[in-house]
């Protein structure tokens, strides 16, 4: 059984491990030199990253023959990462998710693993160090570990939804990489939506997703680092995540192989109104 208790729990344990021998060492007590940028001034890259990815990857390869690692901060040297992605089995490592908060001393950051069959994520873990608690999700549900407790399941076969008006919805959305005009259109539909919350980390964004504090998220670029984890705990949910093509207002289904604008809705129902707002502004 491939995706049983024993692979949840030793993915956990190579987070946990991760974080107490790399990570947290390195929070609040980081050398200027430690800090790099990679595709922008704020595009962030430390050494904790660094080392944490480099031993993820090594344990993650060995426990599914012939699979794959694409993380984040190996692909930014090296940009023919999507040829490996729809393989039978790849690991995406996002081993500092928000790194500016980590640099910053801000605690709001985490480490993320997605295991891909064929392109599709089918289990996710999400790790806050400073919190030491992992968000798990399967094809069965979410789960969470707080620091020695076992895991304990927080949804069985999805969210049941509840009808709710779009003014009351809890949203995180990332604009960054839009161009102005995308931008102005965005920020023209979040009137009609309730309150904005900004973590400065989609993983966090997705422990809220799951614990039911937010409702949707939007993040003008894909990358499967970022987004495979964040995707499992949302169709986990129930929801629905697709892609928005601004040029010719259409919607697409997930293709890691593009970089489009991303859409994350807790309950499937509220994904076509949200996303029509952003298209009619």
């Amino acid at each position: 059984m491939l995706f049983d208790e024993g692979m949840r729990d030793t993915v956990t344990n190579l987070l946990q491990e991760a974080s107490n021998s790399i990570i947290l060492p390195f929070f609040k007590n980081l050398k200027k030199e430690q800090i790099e940028t990679k595709s922008s001034p704020n595009d962030f890259v430390t050494v904790a990253d660094r080392k944490s990815e480099d031993f993820l990857a090594k344990a993650l390869v060995r426990l599914i023959g012939q699979s794959k690692v694409v993380g984040e901060e190996a692909s930014s040297k090296k940009q023919n990462y999507f040829s490996v992605l729809e393989d039978e089995f790849v690991w995406t490592v996002d081993p500092v998710d928000g790194t500016k908060n980590f640099i910053d001393g801000n605690e709001q950051f985490c480490s993320m693993i997605a295991l891909l069959h064929y392109g599709i994520a089918v289990a996710s873990w999400v790790y806050i160090p400073k919190k030491a608690t992992c968000y798990y999700a399967d094809n069965f549900g979410v789960q969470v570990k707080h620091a020695n407790a076992e895991y304990k399941i927080l949804y069985r076969d999805g969210y049941v939804t509840k009808d709710s008006s779009v003014k009351d919805l809890r949203y995180s959305a990332s604009l960054r990489h839009l161009s102005s005009d995308q931008k102005k259109r965005i920020k023209a539909s979040f009137g009609a939506f309730g309150k904005r919350i900004f973590t400065g980390s989609v993983g966090i964004d997705a422990t809220l997703l799951v614990t039911l504090k937010i409702d949707f998220i939007f993040h003008s670029i894909t990358s499967p680092w970022d987004h495979a984890p964040v995707d499992m705990f949302n169709r986990a949910l129930g929801g629905k995540t697709a892609q928005i093509n601004f040029f010719d207002n259409s919607f697409i289904e997930l293709n890691y192989n593009n970089k489009l604008p991303i859409l994350f809705s807790r309950d499937i129902n509220d994904w076509d109104k949200i996303a029509s707002f952003f298209l009619n502004n």
